[in-house]
């Protein structure tokens, strides 16, 4: 617990790349924006409607002295090889990111994150990778479901799960980051950047199974793969997002929808808050939003057989919504009786996708839903190892998640998949940063569900 009554000092975060950038006016998101809500619709109709010639943006305006200095910068270097070509042996070629003179002006300085090696998750799973049985048949029960049965890895929601403003260079200032994405993401490999999909990947390297449904670059697209989360969407979107992962995953041949076994991660809500938040709309009511969910989840269960849904609970207000205000004046933002109302339709968020996970309507042999709590116990924005504010977990708005934040849920997301239902984290130590991630053996390596947590 923190004091919420002092105020950060700004020299703490002089070395944070991340708030350097946030403090620059020259910076497109130097403030979070006023209109979430009109910012994510653009994004909405840009994702139906792109441009037909994307290329020609690069003459618009705002781009043409970039233009200019970078013709004027090719022409130079041109004449130098001209003149001074000399011994090829005298010109070294930087190719390195690391290389680069940090006092240059070209340098772009890489984003934060975290990795583990492949032979530290190996050393740290050796118990369960050598308990499994080449022979064993293909489990046909949700409650024995195990890493290694898991054939198809897709995920529902909002900015927070496409990745938006989840950058590699910290001043690129394009929007959707999918490849970096905590449940989804695969540009990198493990050993270059923590995501679920990442550590199942593992997995399936190991045991000769294949794995469909990570995410790559940049945008939405099919480089998405199944993560069909949509920038400012609430919780009314998630039946169409359904409908959307359900169509993707029977477009591949390859996948068995009858008999492989599905993740789907679903997390939304941060926006149903309304103008509580960052939008200009009454909130969603806790009741249309549980039977939104529901919605949803009931789609799934008619058409995707032998899914796994794992729903993030909902967030306190103070790790996200109210991130930028506490980091930048050290209090909570707005009266105490709004304070209040977002607790409480926080609250009630998730309080609803408990309903949804014990009524038990939605738990069969072939289907389920689980609650991960891993953050639900926070009343602070984030904190490093040390307890000091620490923008690194944020981009650059101190809204959405950096490259690092994506990579620090995927380690305590992992951990909670495999906690037994009533016994789960809830307030996990999001500053830790180590390597180690939670450690599965032959006794412990079942996706937890309300029925096997009962064993």
């Amino acid at each position: 617990m923190h004091d919420t009554e002092r105020t950060p000092l700004f020299p703490r975060y002089a070395m944070n790349p991340n708030l350097q950038i946030f403090l620059n006016r020259n910076t497109l998101y130097h403030r979070l924006p006023s209109n979430m809500d009109t910012r994510h619709e653009e994004e909405y109709k840009e994702y139906y409607d792109p441009p037909s010639f994307p290329i020609f943006s690069i003459c618009r305006p705002r781009n043409r002295l970039i233009l200019t200095l970078i013709l004027g910068f090719l022409l130079i270097f041109i004449l130098f090889l001209i003149l001074f070509r000399g011994n090829e042996e005298d010109i070294r070629i930087y190719t390195k990111m690391e290389e680069l003179s940090t006092s240059s002006e070209a340098v772009k300085i890489q984003a934060q994150t975290l990795a583990i090696s492949k032979s530290s998750l190996k050393s740290g799973m050796e118990k369960y990778l050598k308990s499994i049985d080449p022979k064993e048949p293909y489990p046909d029960d949700v409650n024995a479901v195990k890493p290694h049965h898991i054939r198809v890895i897709g995920a529902m929601g909002d900015s927070l799960t496409i990745g938006s403003r989840a950058q590699n260079i910290l001043d690129d200032t394009r929007t959707q980051y999918p490849g970096n994405a905590y449940f989804t993401g695969m540009d990198a490999e493990v050993d270059g950047h923590l995501t679920i999909y990442n550590i199942f990947r593992v997995i399936a390297e190991e045991t000769g199974n294949k794995l469909y449904g990570g995410s790559t670059g940049v945008g939405y697209g099919d480089n998405a793969g199944f993560d069909v989360a949509i920038g400012g969407m609430k919780s009314d979107d998630i039946l169409r997002q359904a409908q959307v992962l359900v169509q993707k995953i029977r477009d591949v041949k390859e996948i068995d929808v009858e008999k492989d076994w599905k993740l789907v991660s679903l997390w939304i809500g941060t926006n149903d808050v309304g103008d509580l938040g960052y939008g200009d709309r009454p909130p969603i009511p806790v009741d249309q939003y549980k039977a939104y969910i529901e919605k949803g989840i009931s789609y799934l269960k008619e058409n995707l057989p032998r899914t796994i849904v794992t729903v993030i609970a909902m967030f306190p207000p103070q790790l996200l919504q109210e991130a930028h205000s506490i980091m930048t004046t050290g209090h909570r933002p707005d009266s105490e009786e709004r304070q209040k109302q977002r607790d409480e339709l926080s609250d009630g968020y998730r309080n609803a996708s408990y309903k949804i996970q014990n009524e038990g309507k939605f738990n069969d042999k072939n289907f389920t839903v689980v609650v991960q709590p891993f953050a639900t116990e926070y009343t602070d924005a984030y904190v490093d190892q040390q307890g000091h504010y620490n923008s690194a977990f944020y981009a650059v708005d101190l809204f959405h998640l950096s490259k690092l934040g994506h990579a620090i849920l995927a380690k305590h997301y992992w951990q909670n998949l495999f906690e037994p239902v009533g016994e789960k984290t809830k307030k996990a130590d999001l500053g830790d940063t180590s390597e180690h991630i939670f450690e599965l053996d032959e006794h412990n390596s079942f996706i937890k569900t309300l029925g096997n947590s009962k064993q």
